[in-house]
């Protein structure tokens, strides 16, 4: 079922504006992956959404083509929680070290997270002795990081939340994000709301995923409705200068299956350092501007999806048992241009305990807590959570 009340079509590029938007590729409709139901019954009926992904042909961005109610999204039933896996506490804890040492933060620095999500990132801001606050719109989550004592805004990024912060703690001396900036529903706002909040000289450093890793990899299921923008480098520097921000680098990292960093600092200057002019140049040579390569990608996409599921059917066919591990956004994705269902995959095991208990939208898989690993013992375990493949 499609509900159109509670999503409305993009014209305009979400960075330039420009109406000159171009289909890349269309996966059809699916229903939100992240809105894991309490009965079969409601997942298997889970409403559905146009999942399309469009290109720029003025600045090259790449975005959905659709977007969903935020409040659908984030606000009611989100359960996805940062402290979920070793590698990415590990990555928080000296991403925050990092960011000290660089730009030698004072005991007193305020700095604020945008999508802090159970306050994971700030709790390390708060060890080195800054004060801090988050923005988050999922309850489950801000009422996690409260109770850790982490200050935290249960609510979008908004102007409003701007207005309310200033009058209370001033601007800020350091903003962070972290794969935040491919969900927010108005990203001009976002950028200039941040600006607006940031001291002069302040320093504002996000992740997000990096386009060109989905497009080397084939990390397709990483495209789904929370994720509006696919970012690469040249579209976001254009813009963030003309909103008053200096780069000061451009870089990658491997979590999450491939990260973009950018590194800024208000300053109404237009300037990028040298090294971040070096990367822009690399990146044009890239795949990202290849159109062969663009052109094929969805046929590689479908070619893999039948070597799975046929590699799973043969697995059956043998008498193996087969079970699938983490339920993440992206696994509904997958399973979709699979062909795979309960039939396949009976159910799956999760870490998270606020998914436990729950049924994956429209394949309505059963979610099952690891500790049934002591008593199950499938054959085959399916990582659906690929990216914390090393943890699991």
């Amino acid at each position: 079922m499609q509900n159109k009340k509670n999503f409305k079509k993009i014209n305009s590029c979400r960075l330039c504006s420009s109406t000159s938007l171009k289909e890349f590729i269309s996966f059809g409709d699916l229903p939100l992956g992240n809105n894991l139901l309490h009965t079969k019954e409601e997942a298997i009926n889970a409403d559905k959404y146009p999942l399309v992904v469009n290109k720029c042909t003025d600045c090259y961005h790449f975005q959905l083509g659709h977007s969903i109610n935020p409040k659908n999204l984030y606000a009611t039933n989100y359960t996805y929680l940062s402290s979920i896996g070793d590698s990415f506490v590990n990555h928080m804890r000296e991403y925050a070290e990092w960011v000290n040492h660089k730009f030698n933060l004072c005991p007193d620095s305020l700095v604020i997270d945008i999508g802090s999500n159970d306050g994971l990132g700030l709790k390390f801001f708060k060890d080195l002795g800054a004060k801090v606050l988050g923005v988050d719109p999922a309850k489950f989550a801000s009422d996690i990081a409260n109770k850790n004592n982490i200050p935290t805004i249960n609510s979008f990024f908004t102007k409003e939340v701007v207005q309310e912060i200033l009058k209370k703690y001033g601007h800020a001396d350091f903003i962070t994000s972290h794969n935040v900036f491919a969900h927010i529903d108005n990203l001009h706002d976002a950028f200039k709301n941040v600006h607006k909040l940031l001291k002069n000289s302040g320093i504002f450093i996000f992740e997000i995923g990096y386009f060109k890793n989905v497009l080397e990899k084939g990390f397709f299921d990483t495209i789904y409705h929370e994720h509006l923008d696919y970012h690469h480098s040249a579209p976001l520097i254009n813009h963030l200068q003309s909103l008053g921000f200096e780069i000061i680098n451009i870089s990658t990292n491997s979590v999450q299956g491939g990260t973009l960093r950018i590194e800024t600092r208000k300053s109404n200057l237009n300037i990028i350092s040298q090294d971040s002019k070096n990367f822009l140049a690399e990146e044009k040579k890239s795949i990202i501007y290849d159109p062969e390569f663009l052109n094929n990608w969805k046929e590689n996409i479908k070619i893999n999806m039948e070597i799975l599921s046929n590699n799973i059917k043969k697995h059956l066919e043998n008498g193996l048992k087969i079970a699938g591990y983490g339920a993440p956004t992206k696994a509904t994705l997958l399973l979709s241009l699979s062909k795979l269902s309960e039939d396949h995959i009976p159910f799956i095991f999760e870490d998270n305990n606020l998914k436990v208990g729950r049924f994956l939208p429209s394949t309505g898989i059963p979610i099952i807590s690891t500790k049934e690993l002591e008593f199950i013992k499938p054959d085959v375990i399916i990582i659906f959570a690929w990216n914390f493949s090393d943890n699991i």
